[in-house]
Order: C-alpha cells, then sequence, then structure tokens
C-alpha cells in the first residue's frame, strides 16, 4: 500500500508541474516524457528506491498492460487530432511510410543489432520490429501544442501523427512472424501468420474498429439531436469508446492497437465538427493526465545494470539504430514523399520517429512468447536513448525547420 500512494504522489507531481509549466517545456530541451522518465529513474531503485515496479508483481506483465492501454487512449487522441483534409492529401506519403519506410527501418534495425550484439536472424528481426513503430505518444510531445502550431504547418504535423498512429499497429505483423518463426517450424509458423496475424490479427481488427467508430459518431448524433444526452464531452466519450474497442478487440484476438485507432479516425470522420477548443486540446489533456505516468513507470523499470554488463556493444547499437535506423531509409525515399511533402518537411519527418511506448509494449509482448531478456535490455536501451536525443533535438529542430522555411520562401 506504500507503494501504491507514493506512486500516486509522485505521479500526480510530474502531471501539476508539467502541467503549469507546458509551454515553456514545449520549447527547451527538457520535453515531458524526459521529465517524467528522469522523475523514475531518481525515485526508482538505482536512485532513492522508492519505488520499485518488480513489488508490484511480475514486472513484464505489469509494464506490457500499462503500454497498451496508455497507447489506446494515446492513439484515439491521435486520430481525433487529425484534420480531415489530410487523410485525402496524405495517402500518397502515407502508403510510401506505412510499407517501404516500414520495411526499410525495420531491416536496419535487425541487420545492426545482429552486427554489433550477435544476435541469431529471427532475434535480431524481432528486436528490429519492437523498435521500428514511431510512437505516437512520444511523436505527440512534438507535434501538438501553441510551439508546434506556430512553427509546423499541418500538413507536417499530421504526417508524424497519421504515421505514428497506424505503424504502431502494422507493426504486429512484423513482430509475431519472428516469435512464429523462432518457436515452429517454417511451413506452420508463416501459415499461422498468415491466419492469425494478418486475417485475424489486421484485417478483423480493421473491420471490427471501422465498425465501433462509425456506430459510436452515429450514436452520438442521434442521442444530440433527440436531445437525451446532457452537454457532450468529445474527450470523456472517446475515452469510454477507446476502452471499448480495446477490450472487444483483445479478446476476439484482433490487434487492439489497429482497432482505436480506425475506431478513431471512423468517428472522426463520420461526426459533425466539435468545437474547436475542445478537439485541440484532446490529446494533450490525455497525455498529462494518463500517459505521463507511463513514462515514469518505464524510469522505474530501467535495467541499468544489464546495460552495464552488455557495455560499449550496446552503447554503440543504440546510437547507430538512432542515426541509421530512420534517417537514411526517409532520405531514400525522398522522391516517392515529394508532392504532398516537400524537402524541408522530409528533412524533418527523417529526424523525429522516436520510439517510446510503443516499443514497452511489443518488447514486453514479445517476452511473453520468447524467453530472451536480452530483447528487453536492447530494446529499453534504444527507448531510453531515443526519448533522450528525440526531446532534446526536438525544439531546437523545430526553430531550425520554421526559420529555413521562412529563407526559402524570401
Amino acid at each position: 500500500m506504500e507503494q501504491l500512494n507514493i506512486a500516486l504522489a509522485v505521479t500526480g507531481a510530474v502531471v501539476i508541474l508539467v502541467g503549469a509549466f507546458s509551454n515553456a517545456i514545449k520549447q527547451s530541451v527538457l520535453q515531458e516524457p524526459i521529465i517524467a522518465v528522469l522523475v523514475g529513474i531518481a525515485v526508482g531503485p538505482y536512485g532513492l528506491d522508492w519505488l520499485d515496479v518488480a513489488e508490484w508483481g511480475e514486472q513484464d506483465v505489469i509494464l506490457e498492460h500499462a503500454a497498451r492501454l496508455t497507447l489506446a487512449i494515446g492513439l484515439m487522441g491521435v486520430a481525433l487530432r487529425i484534420k480531415k483534409v489530410s487523410l485525402t492529401t496524405l495517402w500518397q506519403p502515407m502508403t510510401v511510410l506505412l510499407t517501404l519506410g516500414m520495411l526499410g527501418m525495420w531491416l536496419a534495425s535487425a541487420a545492426l543489432s545482429a552486427w554489433l550484439l550477435g544476435l541469431s536472424l529471427w532475434a535480431a528481426l524481432l528486436l528490429g520490429a519492437v523498435i521500428t513503430p514511431t510512437d505516437p505518444v512520444v511523436a505527440s510531445t512534438i507535434v501538438t501544442g501553441r510551439f508546434a502550431r506556430q512553427h509546423l504547418p499541418l500538413r507536417l504535423r499530421d504526417t508524424i501523427s497519421l504515421e505514428s498512429g497506424a505503424n504502431d499497429g502494422l507493426a504486429y505483423l512484423l513482430v509475431m512472424l519472428p516469435i512464429l518463426m523462432i518457436g515452429q517450424s517454417p511451413g506452420d509458423a508463416l501459415a499461422r501468420w498468415v491466419v492469425e496475424s494478418l486475417v485475424v490479427g489486421v484485417l478483423v481488427a480493421s473491420i471490427l474498429g471501422a465498425v465501433v467508430g462509425y456506430a459510436a459518431a452515429r450514436l452520438l448524433t442521434f442521442s444530440e439531436r433527440r436531445k437525451i444526452i446532457e452537454t457532450p464531452s468529445l474527450l470523456g466519450y472517446s475515452l469510454a469508446f477507446s476502452l471499448f474497442t480495446l477490450g472487444n478487440a483483445t479478446l476476439l484476438g484482433a490487434d487492439a492497437l489497429i482497432s482505436v485507432f480506425i475506431a478513431g479516425l471512423v468517428f472522426n470522420l463520420s461526426i459533425g465538427r466539435r468545437e474547436e477548443h475542445e478537439e485541440a486540446h484532446v490529446q494533450e489533456a490525455v497525455a498529462k493526465l494518463l500517459t505521463l505516468p507511463m513514462f515514469v513507470i518505464f524510469g522505474i523499470a530501467l535495467p541499468f545494470a544489464q546495460w552495464v554488463r552488455i557495455g560499449w556493444p550496446l552503447l554503440a547499437c543504440v546510437g547507430l539504430v538512432l542515426l541509421l535506423r530512420r534517417p537514411p531509409v526517409i532520405a531514400l525515399l525522398l522522391p516517392r514523399l515529394r508532392g504532398a511533402l516537400d524537402n524541408h518537411d522530409v528533412a524533418y519527418l527523417g529526424w523525429f520517429g522516436p520510439i517510446g511506448i510503443a516499443g514497452i509494449y511489443y518488447s514486453t509482448f514479445a517476452r511473453a512468447h520468447v524467453d530472451d531478456p536480452m530483447l528487453w535490455h536492447v530494446a529499453s536501451a534504444a527507448i531510453f536513448g531515443s526519448i533522450l536525443i528525440h526531446g532534446i533535438t526536438a525544439a531546437p529542430l523545430t526553430r531550425l525547420y520554421a526559420r529555413r522555411k521562412r529563407e526559402a520562401s524570401r
């Protein structure tokens, strides 16, 4: 009980402080996720030793389910934030990013981990899949708020949001293939992958999400027209049906992240335009209330002792993954991304593909199927490194982007 009360006090303090200084934080090198992770480290086993996730129960299970819930809520906020016009103007770059982009990042991450850490083929491909998706929660701290709206155009903010929302769910396909290949014969593994991951995991999840999103929109519209609902809250309503979608998709064995994101997009397309003030602040309110505690928990659970044991190969792997996992891939795709995006947009997009809560979820999910502690040790280091590096560079590079755009327009 003492651990619970300390956790409540710590996470509450983080949310209050970040909320009170949110505008200043957005413009600094200490972004919200960095602050939350550092607080977690400070109160964890390697700091003041006030909190230890291992004392709450099985650490992997706690991290997996906490990350899954946080992602579902974050994905709903992302889906509701995207402007309808972006869904029609950005379809071409999104198709490229979600196919060739994801494939390139997956193979680059796997190759680097196999080379530097000596992992087997399928173990390296599994690790690469875990750290492939761009995290919607970390990305949201970069593309939301007054600072982002002043310096980044809508097309770039919505491109990052769309990619981070969609590739979280699609990463399920990349994660499941090596998991199945490690435990079964190639023929059986491929057959199960097609049926369980592609058909049920993605297709059924997409259908479920579309049905729930449309039904939720129609129900809200009906209630408003008949005046049988009190003042509707988009935030409260969206949170409720994101949890409904999450639970039902999981019960069906489908990929819940895909279901939640598509449910949010369909709801966004089907519902009439809500008040701009409420829409603009949905994701930011949710982030401060529900996603920051996840970063605190992550900071508490970081395996520093295991990182030291692995030594310089881990440091080299994390550094090269952050440098080579995404920027070269996006650079090669530049000709296919031009049109809806310009060169400055693609350069910014090429750097900001942070690894975060999606990586926590998939690494702990994979650990439940593959008994290899190395997976969490390496993935957690890559996530920590990404939160630090992408967080520190967010504000300076956002200002640089805006300045270059102004100079180019003269």
